[in-house]
């Protein structure tokens, strides 16, 4: 119910509106009366009606100096002013002031219900139009998000041309005219399937990030996010330090629930410079393959993971820093970009051994039975594996200074072997999804979750292939799909709700703000448009 405060001076007055007035069947509340402005204000502050009426003409504070400070307090507020007097004056100030109705006096029982009435749907309508707004935002951002992070890879890559940079980031309304930038990367993950810790540890943190201007947020992959930081070089210094410390805070609430990893950059002084930070920050962050009990990761994470003493023979060897599961983690939770980092910091934490020839053969073969078997998990058949990584060379006998190059080739080509399987996959489940999609755009009770249920996968999952795989969001293609039917039906003088059911829209409201939103004109304009040209030919 909406929250109604009255005030009125003439006690006979204020006591009749309160008690003839049946405000519960109106669908209003009665939360307070005063007998002047200067003494509702402080009421009107603690009980935040939605709608106040006030006499006009009143001692100490009349109704209008009321109004004036109310509607800067409460811009939402609406205003019923009641008089006495017929006065234009009157009638001109309280149209200013923003009042709603102007009612005279005496009041009867049926001018107070069509104002209070008109009120009320006037307030819902708003609302409604503010859920639409809000419903809308939230299916555009899933795009933006997808658009953001492929600009920021290339960014990241170094791949694209300055000039190009400054571009598409004021298309994506990305500022980049900060003094100085830096960036963290944090992971979040259930530790089992049972928790919601992960879910519940994401919306805190990303509200948390998306309140402030000196933080631009965005989802990485599905488990990782990255922190644009961005201000004066002191101020990105101290929100950094910030972000840290709040990434870190609400982890650990979620205890063993969560499995959490987090890392930043060094502030560079321009946004074209921030491959340099990227590098530095993944660097750090791929320490979580060596150190998963560290959680927040620094160089002097990194300098852990590098031997502490002479490693010049294998019995010196610390057998965890080569256990197959480091191997297997990288490649189940890691990418192409970060092969690089990984390797680099695989074969520091092995330190002068590699010069024994007998452990080097060892290493490579470790190495190449895991990545062997990470590809069986992932349902690729051994031969075809096998023939795989096997195309350039069948040597596992190296040079000391051959290590790194054959490491990375072989987990570049074990990755594009596993992603072009996952591509094919994905191609598949989105090809699945958009034959689906045509046949039952129309369906009121269409979803993500409803097709992602019939397809047997999750929503998430199901999302962001057919993002990947169609180059625009599962919302947008449907929204798409749904509007294209919809200008054909009112191309044919078809009314606005029975456009909204016949295209899937439960809400005709609803219909007619997407269709404004995406066509650039209301339905009634269309349907004018239409008919005119049909009418000219």
């Amino acid at each position: 119910m909406l929250k109604v405060f009255l005030v009125e001076d003439e006690s006979i007055v204020r006591e009749s509106l309160r008690d003839n007035i049946p405000w519960n069947e109106y669908g209003y509340e009665f939360v307070g009366e005063a007998g002047d402005g200067e003494m509702a204000l402080p009421l009107i502050r603690k009980t935040q009606p939605d709608l106040l009426i006030t006499d006009i003409r009143m001692p100490f504070m009349d109704g209008l100096s009321l109004t004036h400070i109310v509607k800067k307090e409460l811009p939402q507020i609406r205003v019923i002013v009641i008089s006495g007097f017929d006065d234009f004056e009157y009638a001109r100030r309280a149209l200013t002031e923003g009042v709603d109705q102007y009612i005279m006096k005496p009041i009867t029982r049926n001018t107070m219900w069509q104002a209070l009435t008109m009120i009320r749907d006037k307030i819902e309508d708003e609302k409604k139009q503010q859920g639409y707004l809000e419903q809308y935002r939230l299916e555009r951002r899933e795009f933006e998000q997808m658009q953001r992070r492929e600009f920021m890879e290339k960014v990241f890559s170094g791949t694209m041309p300055v000039e190009h940079i400054y571009e598409e980031a004021g298309k994506l309304g990305i500022a980049v005219d900060a003094a100085c930038y830096n960036l963290i990367l944090f992971s979040l993950r259930d530790a089992d399937d049972s928790s919601d810790a992960c879910d519940s540890a994401q919306n805190e943190l990303m509200l948390y990030f998306m309140r402030s201007p000196a933080y631009f947020p965005m989802e990485w992959n599905l488990s990782s996010y990255c922190i644009l930081v961005r201000g004066s070089e002191e101020a990105v210094r101290e929100f950094a330090e910030q972000g840290m410390r709040k990434i870190e805070e609400v982890c650990r609430k979620a205890g063993d629930r969560l499995i959490w990893y987090a890392a930043k950059g060094e502030p560079v002084l321009r946004f074209s410079a921030l491959q340099e930070c990227f590098e530095k920050a993944n660097h750090a962050f791929a320490c979580r393959y060596w150190k998963p009990e560290e959680h927040v990761l620094t160089d002097e994470t990194a300098g852990k993971i590098l031997p502490e003493n002479d490693r010049s023979t294998i019995r010196s060897v610390d057998a965890s820093q080569v256990d197959p599961e480091v191997v297997i983690r990288f490649l189940k939770d890691g990418d192409p970009t970060g092969i690089p980092d990984f390797v680099s910091n695989y074969l520091d934490s092995l330190g002068d051994v590699l010069n024994s020839r007998i452990f080097r053969g060892y290493l490579v073969l470790n190495v190449r039975f895991s990545v062997l078997r990470w590809l069986q998990d992932a349902g690729i058949a051994q031969e075809k594996a096998q023939e795989s990584l096997d195309a350039d060379s069948q040597n596992f006998y190296l040079e000391a200074g051959e290590v790194a190059g054959y490491l990375k080739n072989l987990l570049a080509r074990a990755m594009e072997l596993a992603g072009n399987a996952s591509a094919s996959k994905n191609r598949s489940l989105a090809e699945a999804a958009k034959d689906y999609l045509d046949a039952h755009y129309a369906e009121e009770s269409l979803s993500l979750n409803s097709v992602a249920q019939t397809l047997g996968v999750s929503a998430g999952y199901l999302s962001a292939a057919f993002s990947k795989e169609q180059g625009e969001t599962f919302v947008e293609y449907l929204t798409g799909r749904r509007m294209a039917l919809a200008r054909e039906l009112l191309a044919q003088g078809m009314h606005t709700a029975e456009a909204a059911a016949r295209t899937g829209y439960r809400d005709p409201h609803y219909f007619s703000f997407v269709f404004r939103k995406t066509q650039g004109m209301s339905t009634r304009e269309f349907r004018q448009r239409a008919q005119s040209a049909q009418e000219a030919q």
